[in-house]
């Protein structure tokens, strides 16, 4: 590995995100490893089926779509990138790796404890009649028998007093979403970030896993949480959906693998809502890639609907707005090709003093236009609370 290597002592991580002020980087904290990798300064973009070895991580996303037409959303996606610099924080300990020809000193790692900032902001959006009628819509498709799920989204616009500290909201999402894979990646001025409960994939040597998380309840008053879980455990409509999303990850799973083992169906808790979770294992013994199973899987009916490519055309038809990264692929892959996959919800786009924010819901023949309204709201709750 051409990467030189020092362990830092930094009362804060996020002080290495804000050495390097303007330019390209990520954050991506895994809760199920307590792992952050933090990388700065882009090194080189690298091409599909290309070698790892030499890079300690390399960062890999696509978009929700193969391509992108908003403006706000250009030259972020579908790529994987290395980084000259990376900070890895993990077991108590953090390593700095530098490229040998972008050494960054480490004098120049200043340390610069971040401030929660509590932003004074503006909803842009009144959005309940386009919500209602993009609901209407794919439920007519629905009721026609053309589909059996279509997860719809929606788009809030969020105006703030003053530019956005990416660092202030990196720094709540992380505190108030423990159970989340917190990541945020900047470039050219725009930053997307969230807390996301889902991977899509994960793999370690032969061993891969994908999580069916579908299936959604509102967290309830202190006490109340066994209660609200069995709800959700036993609910027909959550059943349903979550069922559809296990079928398919494990349909796919079997036209590659030998070995599929399904878990039991547990629940998720995150700060405001119980999801319904199942893991799916496999034995990878084709030589695919991580980023193999990523194109089989993604996007899997949590995200897209079912049958997915009729699924993700209703969407292509209704939605008004450009998903982009929402929804999508975010990967953290090391040397040897391992790493995860998530997906990209309880996300945002920040640009400047501007929070495009999103959320989406599975809407199946029974569902309710207000309730999953409702659901979508405190989804949001994620990038709201963290502003």
């Amino acid at each position: 590995m051409l990467y030189q290597q020092k362990e830092l002592h930094l009362k804060d991580a996020l002080s290495f995100w804000q050495s390097f002020k303007h330019e390209e980087r990520v954050f991506f904290y895994n809760p199920l490893e307590q792992k952050l990798i933090i990388g700065a300064r882009r090194l080189k973009a690298l091409h599909e089926g290309a070698s790892y070895l030499q890079f300690p991580y390399v960062f890999s996303t696509r978009t929700f779509f193969p391509t992108v037409k908003e403006q706000k959303w250009a030259g972020l996606g579908n790529e994987t990138i290395a980084f000259a610099n990376y900070l890895v924080v993990m077991d108590g300990k953090q390593i700095l790796y530098s490229y040998k020809d972008c050494f960054l000193g480490w004098d120049n790692i200043q340390e610069q404890e971040p401030t929660s900032r509590s932003h004074v902001y503006e909803m842009m959006t009144d959005d309940y009649g386009d919500w209602q009628e993009l609901f209407n819509n794919v439920q007519q498709e629905i009721m026609l028998g053309k589909v059996k799920k279509v997860v719809i989204s929606r788009e809030m616009k969020i105006a703030c007093n003053t530019s956005v500290s990416v660092e202030s909201v990196l720094k709540n999402l992380l505190e108030k979403n423990p159970n989340s894979f917190v990541f945020a990646y900047y470039k050219e001025g725009k930053t997307f970030i969230g807390a996301t409960p889902e991977v899509l994939v994960c793999k370690e040597k032969e061993q891969v896993i994908s999580h069916a998380l579908a299936g959604t309840i509102l967290r309830s008053e202190p006490g109340q949480d066994e209660k609200q879980k069995n709800l959700l455990l036993n609910d027909p409509k959550n059943r349903h959906e979550h069922q559809v999303v296990l079928d398919y990850i494990t349909s796919v799973m079997k036209r590659f693998s030998d070995e599929v083992i399904v878990g039991e169906t547990t629940t998720l808790t995150l700060k405001n809502l119980h999801h319904l979770k199942t893991c799916i294992k496999a034995k990878s013994d084709d030589n695919s890639s991580l980023q193999d199973w990523v194109e089989r899987l993604h996007p899997t009916p949590a995200l897209g609907g079912y049958p997915v490519r009729e699924a993700l055309e209703i969407i292509s038809r209704y939605e008004t707005h450009e998903r982009g990264l929402y929804a999508a692929p975010i990967g953290m892959i090391n040397e040897h090709g391992d790493g995860i996959f998530v997906v990209g919800i309880r996300s945002a786009l920040i640009d400047k003093n501007m929070v495009y924010a999103y959320a989406g819901c599975g809407i199946v023949e029974k569902s309710e236009c207000a309730q999953e309204y409702l659901e979508s709201n405190n989804k949001m709750k994620s990038i709201l609370e963290s502003l």
